[in-house]
């Protein structure tokens, strides 16, 4: 039965993803930031209530009184689908970093086009690392707070980081930005696994750690935010 499900909430999840940009259709017509980010909550928010009835799978939020007034550099593990999802619902426009070849998905491209968000170009070496940076300043100055998953990639829970290292990506922009960088661990990949269909019945947790204030230095804050993010994510998904 949970399988059944979980191929429902596949099939959900895909037609959904379709279907939003054709609501939100002017959004990307009339070149619209604010109505896209409105979408993609709306989006978001259905996502997660229909993961809920369907999978039984629930979340919950730890540490938002630690999040920063102003806005920052969220560094969050990375172990599914979900946490690109949920964080539409923690914060007001969320900025998302993204590979530029997503935009040449038809319609979902486009609203992406619109959509408060970071493209990166992964071949395109220190060039794409100034283009990054750019965009993330761009953002923070209209006070959106910038999600960024620092292993760039999904990652088997419990899997070691020596494995799927840490980007020099974060560390750059935490030190030309000037902001504070929250680190943020989970356990939904013990829910919704990588490489698969099947979502096991629970409730994943999010939880934002304690922000690393600008000013150490480059592997100061690279040992710091692996440091954090690991041993939660580990306790977390025991």
């Amino acid at each position: 039965m949970q399988y059944i499900s979980s191929i429902l909430f596949w099939i959900f999840i895909n037609s959904w993803g379709a279907i939003i940009p054709i609501l939100y259709s002017p959004s990307f017509i009339n070149k619209n930031t604010k109505m896209a980010d409105h979408g993609a909550k709306v989006w978001a928010k259905v996502a997660l209530w229909v993961l809920k009835k369907l999978c039984k799978v629930d979340y919950e939020v730890i540490g938002i009184e630690k999040l920063p007034k102003e806005a920052c550099i969220v560094a969050c593990k990375h172990q599914s689908m979900w946490e690109t999802i949920v964080m539409h619902l923690v914060f007001n426009r969320p900025v998302y970093a993204f590979k530029k070849e997503l935009l040449k998905i038809p319609f979902y491209g486009w609203f992406l086009r619109v959509m408060s968000g970071i493209t990166i170009d992964r071949n395109g070496g220190a060039s794409a690392l100034k283009d990054l940076i750019k965009q993330t300043k761009k953002y923070l100055s209209l006070n959106q707070t910038i999600i960024l998953f620092p292993q760039g990639t999904r990652v088997p829970v419990k899997e070691s980081s020596e494995k799927y290292p840490y980007q020099a990506g974060i560390a750059a922009l935490y030190l030309s930005c000037n902001v504070k960088v929250v680190p943020a661990a989970l356990n939904s990949g013990v829910f919704w696994q990588k490489n698969t269909l099947l979502k096991k019945p629970g409730k994943i947790t999010l939880e934002f750690l304690d922000p690393i204030e600008p000013g150490l230095s480059k592997q100061e804050f690279m040992t710091k935010l692996e440091g954090a993010i690991e041993k939660k994510s580990n306790e977390l998904a025991k």
